[in-house]
């Protein structure tokens, strides 16, 4: 694990305690290393051997014991309600080979009822098996083995569930990238196959994987009519999901995907313009952004949020907000250039945010910074929204030499004939072109009509910079940037 990464991201409740625990056990030295990773995350071992007299391989010794220290830490943070249920599992050896066998039944049929209701088949393979063996000589033996192999066949069968989710979501990112037919027809096909998952067990747990992939679809991608599973409505699934995550409410699992049904929630009021439900989760969700950002929630993409702020403040004008929660905090959250559609979310929000506030030096530097950090270019659709959006930057700082470069280099990527779907980025090519130096006398009217046909054929699969409004940027006076 990286050590040094995993410190400097601990809250400072957790730091003081691990730092409290070297220095109550007198272990000055691991205290006073931590304390230097916690101030200087890039070169701590540097600092820590000017400051102290400590040889090569005790300075190993002091990593290496400090390493161990920070992953029992995490380890025993790791909480469930339901883990008295994983230590009755656990002990089943125990209780079979030191009770009478009338005793060992009637316990673990009590603890077959509390897994069931707990929906883990892990546990209950263990107790069938236990229960089958127990009954070797009688007549039950074959139901129990019966139910045993049942188990083995759901736990497949969650695993398989689990792994259409992750799959769904990759499958998304993809296509949120490049925009490809194959990312598509795998999102509707995944679809497909868990719902055909779910229809095989009577369980609330598929059914929860089942909603988490089938809500996000109907909320973020089309999906035709030919599809050969059935679609249920929003409604129905929200309402049946909420009344799961509601009765197993101390379930671990359950209390942690919370914050994405609540994601999914605030979506799809956004969507339909119920504006004071979607306050209410924004305002929850808009707690929380470093932990959709940041944390596993099956791979979906909850950086998508990030647009939805940057909607929420403009439609409520709260712009001078906006910034002050991008310059205290959220400027301030370390994203990982490996998620890529993460790390492009997230700049291309916070490069929004000064373009509202017309601050395009700021935004024209975190787009220029961003395509040097990672390789945009075998992701089509991405690499040309980014690319025209920092055109667009330079256009309205009246760089003229770096405006023309890159108009110049998206004119000849759009001559490709693998382009033939962004015939409407060719307008928007226009738009900068006469922005940069359009005649006087026909500059307003050359560029009203490329941005009303711009407007008209921005739209579907294939649409960019949504969240600019362009008839604001270059023909309105005293007027934000990003539409209602």
């Amino acid at each position: 694990m990286d050590l040094y990464k995993i410190i400097s991201q601990l809250t400072d409740e957790e730091f003081d305690e691990i730092h409290g625990n070297f220095t109550a056990n007198k272990a000055e030295k691991s205290a006073a290393f931590l304390s230097i990773i916690r101030e200087n995350p890039e070169t701590p071992d540097k600092q820590f051997l000017d400051e102290f007299d400590i040889s090569p391989s005790a300075f190993y010794v002091l990593k290496s014991r400090l390493n161990q220290k920070i992953e029992t830490f995490l380890l025993n943070r790791v909480g469930d309600p339901n883990l008295h249920v994983m230590r009755r599992v656990l002990n089943v050896n125990d209780l079979v080979f030191n009770n009478p066998r009338e005793i060992s039944v009637a316990a673990l049929r009590k603890l077959e009822k509390e897994l069931l209701k707990f929906d883990f088949p892990y546990g209950l393979m263990i107790v069938y098996k236990e229960l089958q063996n127990l009954h070797a000589f009688d007549e039950n033996h074959t139901y129990y083995k019966s139910r045993y192999n049942q188990q083995v066949a759901y736990a497949v069968a969650m695993d398989k569930a689990v792994d259409l989710v992750v799959s769904f979501f990759r499958s998304f990112d993809s296509f949120l990238l490049s925009r490809k037919d194959k990312d598509h027809v795998d999102m509707i096909r995944t679809m497909e196959k868990i719902d055909n998952l779910t229809n095989l067990y009577e369980s609330h747990r598929l059914y929860i994987f089942k909603c988490i992939v089938h809500i996000f679809a109907k909320l973020f991608i089309e999906i035709p009519e030919t599809i050969r599973c059935e679609v249920e409505d929003l409604e129905s699934m929200f309402e049946k999901s909420f009344e799961i995550l509601g009765e197993y409410k101390d379930d671990a699992f359950y209390l942690n995907i919370n914050i994405l049904f609540n994601f999914l929630r605030y979506v799809y009021y956004d969507n339909n313009q119920i504006r004071d439900k979607s306050k209410i989760f924004f305002e929850t969700l808009d707690f929380k952004i470093e932990e959709l950002l940041s944390r596993y929630h099956f791979n979906a993409n909850t950086s998508l949020f990030l647009s939805r702020k940057l909607r929420y403040h403009q439609r409520n004008n709260t712009i001078d907000q906006l910034i002050k929660d991008v310059e205290n905090y959220i400027s301030k959250i370390e994203i990982e250039p490996y998620r890529i559609s993460f790390f492009v979310n997230y700049h291309m929000f916070m490069a929004n945010s000064y373009f509202i506030a017309k601050d395009y030096r700021k935004a024209s530097r975190i787009l220029y910074n961003m395509r040097n950090e990672v390789n945009l270019r075998k992701l089509v659709h991405v690499d040309l929204e980014v690319k025209f959006f920092l055109a667009l930057t330079y256009v309205c700082m009246e760089d003229f030499d770096l405006a023309n470069q890159l108009i110049l280099s998206l004119q000849r990527q759009l001559r490709k004939s693998t382009m033939a779907r962004y015939e409407h980025a060719k307008v928007l090519l226009k738009i900068l072109s006469v922005a940069l130096g359009g005649k006087p006398r026909t500059r307003t009217k050359n560029l009203r009509l490329n941005i009303d046909k711009w407007k008209e054929m921005n739209v579907g699969r294939y649409a960019m910079l949504n969240d600019i409004d362009l008839e604001a940027v270059f023909l309105r006076e005293e007027t934000s940037t990003l539409v209602m």
